[in-house]
């Protein structure tokens, strides 16, 4: 067995391992957790139909264990009702209830008729629909179940509750706003039910427990395949650095590179030193690139190397002959190509390429990079301190050279980023 196969199998028995590892602690409930209310993050209060004009008596004792409600139902309101209200806050910043999936009720109920509903209702309270004056603004997510007597925790999934139809319509709530929502619940309400009678009811709350997951389930299987994936990718990165490292021939590779950046850097060197020079800015002309360009593009072009244009024009050049003369144009030209000449790298190469056109060869700058250097080209243009308190800006096209194309392509885009430039309002940088 090779030592590439032995490290790939190790691996995969790891991966093997932990995710069924990992499947079978859910299973056993590791990552469940429980949410239980208690007088100790919640305060209980009884309330009943006198706030409604009705003569509902009721009263609440809790025994450090469970709490009962006790209410004496007398027919006079319209809707007569206790119920315990179970203030999670003092304010309108409740609990987020939206992680957890069921909600575990363990009540007794006695009343005059067998199998009687009650009504659980959790509260939310959001800024879209629910004011801090209007206690009833807060949304009605509600159940009905009867929990008779004895008959243990009863679990309920959160899907199960749904809106009042009443308070949507009462408070005209849009239609995004009128499912279920548990993300700021201020205050649980257990009640009596629809029809209850003129007598006694009692209510005993032993349990209210809300059950969420730490990881669910999906969210488990995400994981254990982001796992997966992260352990092949570092398993081919691994493998690819040690090939590398065996490989001599990538060793001369880097050497000749090395000497050919060199060579290049000379050749720009020598290109500076060149008697073709634009007589008006100091600036290299057109002829004086020929050579050099072809060889620059031929160097990047076998060496996988990135090479990007800058195409510069002066926005609104002839309009400032006309209005001051060409004397004070040729002056712009040439405080226009000093501000360049300033800025770039010694890389660089800077041409007039035409009137008030310049161009600006960078070799071993990508599209993105040379962008930038653009954007801050354009500014410094714009904030120059011009005399007469002219306003000068210019207009860019980017372009950077594409596998096997040849000049006239790769300055024929530029020509087409600036072009673009100009008829986007001048003063900005464009790219091919």
């Amino acid at each position: 067995m090779t030592e590439l196969t032995q490290r790939l199998r190790s691996t995969a028995y790891l991966l093997i391992i932990i995710t069924t590892s990992s499947y079978l602690l859910y299973q056993c409930g590791v990552f469940d957790r429980e949410f239980v209310i208690s007088p100790r993050n919640a305060t209980f209060q009884n309330i009943d139909d006198t706030t409604q004009g009705g003569n509902t008596q009721s009263w609440i004792d809790y025994d450090g264990k469970s709490l009962s409600l006790s209410c004496q139902i007398a027919d006079v309101a319209k809707w007569p009702f206790c119920e315990v209200a179970i203030n999670l806050s003092s304010g309108v910043k409740g609990i987020d209830l939206s992680q957890y999936h069921s909600i575990g009720l363990d009540i007794d109920y006695n009343s005059p008729l067998s199998d009687e509903r009650i009504r659980v209702y959790l509260r939310n309270f959001d800024p879209a629909y629910s004011s801090k004056g209007d206690p009833v603004s807060s949304k009605f997510n509600a159940i009905e179940f009867a929990p008779g007597v004895g008959n243990g925790i009863q679990v309920i999934p959160m899907q199960a509750f749904q809106v009042l139809s009443w308070w949507i319509a009462d408070y005209e709530v849009p239609i995004e706003y009128s499912g279920p929502q548990f993300n700021n619940v201020t205050i649980i309400e257990i009640a009596t039910g629809s029809n209850v009678k003129p007598t006694t009811y009692s209510l005993k709350l032993k349990k209210l427990v809300f059950y969420g997951e730490w990881f669910s389930e999906s969210m488990l299987l995400r994981f254990n395949i982001f796992l997966w994936l992260l352990s092949a990718i570092g398993f081919l990165v691994w493998e690819r650095w040690k090939l590398h490292c065996g490989l001599k021939e990538i060793e001369k590779k880097t050497v000749q590179l090395v000497n050919a950046n060199k060579n290049l850097h000379q050749e720009n060197l020598f290109f500076e030193e060149l008697a073709y020079k634009d007589a008006l800015t100091g600036t290299n002309n057109r002829n004086a690139v020929d050579r050099w360009l072809q060889e620059v593009l031929e160097h990047a072009r076998m060496n996988h190397q990135p090479f990007s244009i800058i195409y510069l024009d002066i926005d609104h050049f002839k309009l400032i002959n006309d209005t001051f003369g060409h004397h004070k144009g040729d002056e712009i030209l040439r405080e226009f190509a000093q501000l360049l000449n300033n800025r770039i790298r010694r890389t660089d190469v800077l041409v007039r390429w035409g009137g008030e056109e310049f161009i600006i060869f960078c070799s071993g700058t990508d599209r993105a990079g040379v962008t930038e250097f653009s954007e801050e080209l354009r500014q410094i243009i714009e904030n120059n301190d011009w005399n007469d308190g002219l306003a000068i800006t210019c207009s860019i096209g980017v372009a950077q050279l594409s596998g096997h194309e040849n000049f006239d392509s790769l300055l024929q885009r530029a020509d087409n980023a600036l072009y673009k430039a100009k008829k986007l309002g001048r003063n900005q940088v464009a790219t091919a």
